[in-house]
């Protein structure tokens, strides 16, 4: 039997065993194997964009606890303090709508639900900035594949925001994350946002990083994106100065 026809007998989704960082207790979730992820296109700031039909990973991205109803990702860091993990589960009781099952097959709402879900409790968790960062632009990601261009913004414009603050703070694994990844993410999404300046500002620090010789790929992204950002900075004040002529009558 061949590879292709492997392929054709394996389901897009397969189950995983996951174990909850609120309850502890095990369940089993969706996932999509990587031989079925086929994007659309990816963006400069690494979106995958999908056809509406096709499988998107980014769907099951946020794992949800059916026992206690917490939403998480692979990012998240296991609850260990007693008071936390008390007040966490405190939050969450009578909240949990029991008629979702988030654990199979999820269409697009469910996918949104699940990330405003994490979104929601990294936030009540006080999660790394990082890890709210990823899980806000991966939303904004499905809403470009969308065509929401509105929620795509806003959740970019958060992502931006909470990626500021994870280098302000240094909250990530720079061997995972490099710093100058970061920044060129802050540059390209200020970019995106219409924030021309700050954009310039970030694309020049990842040009002048020090560490730029081990990852030419994000400087030589960031002086494309760089020259982008000064050309629609001139586009957009072209139209500002163009005045409708308005006859009298």
């Amino acid at each position: 039997m061949d590879k292709k026809d492997i392929t054709e007998k394996l389901e897009p989704l397969y189950d995983k065993k996951v174990e909850c960082l609120l309850c502890g207790q095990e369940f089993v979730t969706k996932k999509i194997r990587s031989r079925f992820i086929k994007p659309r296109k990816v963006d400069s700031d690494f979106g995958q964009i999908f056809e509406q039909d096709d499988n998107s990973p980014l769907f099951y991205y946020v794992m949800v606890c059916p026992h206690c109803g917490f939403s998480f990702t692979e990012d998240f860091s296991k609850i260990m303090a007693q008071n936390v993990r008390k007040k966490t589960l405190e939050e969450i009781s009578g909240k949990m709508d029991h008629s979702k099952d988030f654990c199979g097959e999820r269409d697009y709402q469910m996918a949104v639900r699940t990330f405003k879900l994490a979104i929601y409790f990294a936030q009540l968790i006080k999660e790394k900035h990082v890890v709210l960062a990823r899980i806000c632009h991966r939303l904004a990601w499905i809403y470009r594949g969308a065509g929401i261009a509105e929620e795509e913004m806003r959740f970019m414009n958060l992502a931006c925001t909470e990626y500021e603050q994870s280098f302000l703070y240094t909250d990530f694994n720079p061997e995972l994350t490099p710093e100058i990844q970061i920044l060129y993410l802050i540059g390209e999404l200020n970019r995106r946002l219409g924030k021309y300046n700050e954009a310039v500002k970030y694309f020049s620090t990842v040009s002048e990083h020090p560490d730029k010789s081990r990852y030419m790929k994000y400087v030589n992204m960031a002086r494309n994106q760089w020259s982008e950002a000064v050309q629609e900075y001139r586009e957009s004040k072209n139209k500002q100065q163009i005045q409708p002529n308005v006859k009298s009558e």
